[in-house]
Parts: structure tokens; sequence; C-alpha cells
């Protein structure tokens, strides 16, 4: 069975992929991921606020020694910009030396300031691509879904004037119209986009009046929400589409691919039953092909994809009147 599938331009003997996460800042356990049969690897994002932070620091430290000397002033931010970013290009370029499939860098950004230097020495270290996790939640009140949209758009084509390597877009599914976003973005040249990240969630301690960290790592739950846009969006797109969030069962990579999904990407389940679930996947994928017949990943991807958009709200809310009024 051929489970090869398209990836940023890549052919990839696996659709599974493996997100930005501890795991793929560290060389041994990237080639760990290789020989568990992962498609590609996205690298541990870089933050804009590391770089901000340690300027920040430096600012607050070393200000009243370089009174009247903005020219030193200016170096040792500069100097302290460049230690986080070449720490980056040395993962980006053991990483390519260690491995055979793509390795992907990946920028978890919400300006189109601080990270824009650092793409062409991001592309010149050797990386195959680059993911894009803009990270807007949307709770500023002055800032309108157009405000939003149109950050996002111009991350992206500030993004691709600065580079020639295939870019992927990493979104939240908190849009007004998801679909209509996704169709919008994949219009300005994207070469994949992933749905979807996730954001921080919180409880609260009602003794300690104090918020704590809660669902670091998804839950199975979250895979119906993922399955659901997955259908939706797939063939609206003028891009490869990869799913995640909530995968963490073997049948739910053939699940997101019947829905529309080119890769899968894993993250929380590798923590959970570690780097052999790529390895279980693959072979349940393989298997599966097998029973139905099929010789390769395109004769069944987007089968279960809903293909006329319009028909979408319709579906959904027959389904949801059966499940709850019994209607047939």
């Amino acid at each position: 069975m051929d489970i090869k599938t398209n990836f940023m331009g890549h052919v990839i003997n696996s659709p599974l992929i493996v997100g930005s996460c501890v795991l793929t800042s560290n060389i041994s356990t990237l080639i760990d991921i290789e020989k568990a049969g992962a498609g590609a690897v996205i690298l541990k994002s870089l933050f804009e606020e590391q770089i901000t932070q340690e300027m920040n620091v430096n600012i607050k430290v070393n200000s009243d020694n370089f009174r009247g000397y903005p020219e030193a002033y200016n170096y040792i931010q500069e100097h302290i910009r460049d230690r986080a970013i070449d720490n980056y290009i040395s993962l980006v370029k053991e990483a390519k030396q260690a491995l055979t499939i793509p390795v992907i860098a990946s920028i978890n950004c919400i300006t189109v300031s601080e990270w824009l230097p650092f793409i062409k020495q991001i592309e010149m270290a050797g990386a195959d691509g680059i993911e894009l996790n803009v990270f807007i939640f949307p709770s500023d009140i002055n800032l309108s879904n157009d405000d939003i949209e149109r950050l996002y758009n111009e991350i992206i084509q500030v993004a691709k004037r600065a580079t020639s390597l295939p870019i992927s877009l990493k979104i939240s599914p908190y849009f007004s119209n998801p679909t209509r976003f996704a169709q919008k973005v994949s219009w300005l040249g994207i070469s994949n986009l992933s749905i979807f990240n996730r954001f921080y969630q919180s409880d609260i301690d009602i003794d300690n009046f104090t918020t704590k960290p809660v669902n670091i790592t998804s839950s199975h739950d979250e895979i119906y929400n993922t399955i659901r846009w997955t259908a939706v969006i797939s063939p609206q797109i003028r891009c490869t589409l990869t799913a995640g969030n909530g995968v963490h069962r073997e049948d739910d990579v053939i699940k997101l691919l019947l829905a529309g999904a080119s890769t899968v990407q894993v993250v929380s389940v590798l923590y959970k039953e570690g780097l052999e679930f790529i390895t279980k996947a693959n072979e349940r994928l393989k298997k599966w092909m097998e029973e139905k017949e099929y010789s390769s990943i395109k004769d069944f991807k987007g089968k279960l994809a809903i293909k006329n958009n319009k028909e979408a709200s319709a579906f959904y809310r027959i389904n949801f009147m059966k499940y709850y009024s019994g209607i047939k």
C-alpha cells in the first residue's frame, strides 16, 4: 500500500507530521521520529517573545551604562537578538544534517516585525519550509474581525516577500467564518493550511484566587471538531490541508484523510503513547487500505468531505436534529 502524500511541495512517505513541541527540539529524538515513520517534522517554534524578552532584560540591566552611546546600545541589542536566532539556526542545520525527511521551521508570531529579519537566515540554514503559527486570541475588544484577518494577510504577504520557502499557516478555529477565512488565505499563495493550534487553557483556584493551566495536552474529544472543519474546509482551499488537535487513536488518521486532509499532525499522543504511535498508525492505515482495496491515499482522500459548501450548514443541522429529536 502506498501511503505517500504531498506536504508543502514535498512528496513524503507518511501522512503523519510531528508538530512543533519539545520533542522536535532534540536531535536524537528527531532521528527517532524519522525512524518511527513520520513523514516530516515541525521544529519547536521560535517565539517573538523570546527575542523581545531578552532585549528587554538587557535594557533593564544595562541602559544606564550606555547613556550617550547609542551605537553601543544598539549593538548590544542586536547581539542579544542574535543569540536566540543563532540557537535556532543551529537546530535547523543539525536537523537537516541528521534527517532525510522534510524539516520545517516554525515561527510563533503575532506581529509583522520582530521575526521578519530572520526568515532568510532560516532559509539559508537549509529548512525545507516555514510554518507560521499565528497565535492571535480574539480577546481585544478594540480589534474587529477585519483587523485580525488583515494582520494574518500582512504576515503572509511580508513572509512571502522575505523567503522563497514554502509556507504553512497554522490557525485557530476562532473566526466568525473559518471556511471563508481559510479560503481567502489560501489564495495568498501559502503551500499548506494547518488546523488547529491550541490556546492556553486555565482553571480557577477558588481558595487561592488564582488561575492555573489545565489540559496542556489535547484530549480525544477534540478530534470531532477537527473532523467537522476538515470536511468543510478541505474542498474550498487552494492548498493542501494538515489536520490536527485531538488525534489520539490510529483510526483518527484515517478519519481525517477521509475528511479531506492531506496530512495529520500529532503531538499530544506522542507524550502519552510514545513514538511507536507513528509506526502503529502507519501500519493501521496500510491495513485499512488493503481491506478497502485502496492502493494509495489519493484513492480515498476527501471521500467524506462536504463538496458543496452551501450544503455544510444543512448537513450538520439535519444530523443535529436527528440526534436530538429522533427525526428519521
